[in-house]
């Protein structure tokens, strides 16, 4: 009961409503006797206690994205790493598999969403990240199949995950400000090392990942990770590893590239195969990197996929592709 004392108060701190933090102490109350039913103890809950009682969740049509993030802000709360990124695994992509199925019908129509998805129901959310792979490589096969690869290539630029405007407000007042693309790619690099420092010095996670020295040391070396750095046009980025302090160490070549990966359809099956699907599916991530940088310019843009692990690459390599007039008025604007 204390321990249910103190996730209401931190709760409260965090300025959540009454009928919420109701919720969560429900949700939370039957996690704990879940725990007790399995033999564990709710200070001390695994990685696999959260996979456990997702499954029971979805099993009694409990698994909402809400009851997940009150798992998630639980395991915050007791500062268990182990809860928080098993909490993260169960809503991290979450609406990749519902909004593949809405694209398909809106760009293709309802019959040719219905032969991708003949015999595949929508999985539910919270589905244990093992049993993801199996599913999405075979519809990515089918629409492969159906349309070709540069079809597909176009069809999965757009992207799965939702757009999040929140995150791209700081970086389009930036631009509004500066004008200047050069000048904001430091900017993001810099916000980027800002964050990695403060979990660092608070020994907190960043996302899913611990930061230690050497990721700081990785990052702060490279500006192409999260940011980008311009040549002419185009801007090559990489995406920062789903795990950076244990992909930097891993000598297996596997075992390093589920370390890079940071796709929650297809990471686990990275640890039994070098390519567990059509690298063309790797492009979805261009279409989360296009959104913010179309907010940012109020603009369209073209994200290329340049490498991936499953492409065999060291990572996740992208070049942002810059309309002309964008580059033009700002080096008009700098040589002013």
């Amino acid at each position: 009961m204390m321990t249910l004392n103190g996730y209401k108060d931190f709760l409260e701190q965090k300025k959540m409503s009454q009928e919420k933090i109701t919720d969560a102490i429900t949700i939370i109350d039957k996690f704990e006797r879940f725990l007790h039913e399995v033999g564990s103890d709710i200070t001390t809950s695994t990685y696999d206690n959260v996979h456990d009682f997702s499954a029971k969740m979805i099993q009694e049509k409990t698994n909402t994205y809400q009851n997940f993030v009150y798992l998630l802000y639980f395991g915050y709360y007791l500062k268990n790493q182990d809860m928080i990124i098993a909490a993260m695994d169960t809503i991290d992509g979450g609406e990749m598999f519902p909004n593949l199925s809405k694209q398909l019908i809106e760009k293709f129509g309802q019959e040719f969403h219905d032969e991708i998805f003949t015999g595949v129901e929508v999985p539910p959310l919270g589905l244990h990240p093992k049993k993801k792979p199996a599913i999405i490589k075979k519809l990515v096969a089918r629409i492969i199949e159906k349309l070709g690869p540069e079809k597909s290539i176009a069809f999965f630029k757009l992207g799965l995950r939702d757009k999040y405007p929140d995150s791209y407000v700081q970086g389009h007042e930036f631009f509004q400000k500066s004008q200047n693309i050069d000048e904001l790619l430091k900017f993001k690099h810099q916000t980027l090392m800002d964050n990695l420092r403060k979990h660092y010095k608070a020994n907190s996670l960043f996302f899913t990942q611990p930061i230690t020295q050497e990721v700081l040391d990785f990052v702060e070396n490279d500006q192409k990770i999260s940011a980008g750095i311009r040549e002419g046009n185009t801007i090559i980025m990489k995406k920062i590893p789903y795990m950076t302090n244990k992909a930097l160490s891993e000598k297996d070549r596997r075992k390093r590239n589920y370390y890079v990966c940071h796709n929650p359809m297809i990471r686990e099956a990275l640890l039994e195969e070098d390519q567990p699907i059509n690298p063309i599916f790797c492009n979805c991530s261009g279409g989360f990197i296009k959104n913010y940088w179309e907010a940012v310019l109020e603009c369209p843009v073209d994200v290329e996929l340049l490498d991936s692990v499953i492409m065999g690459g060291e990572f996740c390599e992208f070049a942002i592709h810059l309309p002309s007039e964008i580059v033009e008025l700002i080096d008009k604007k700098k040589g002013s």
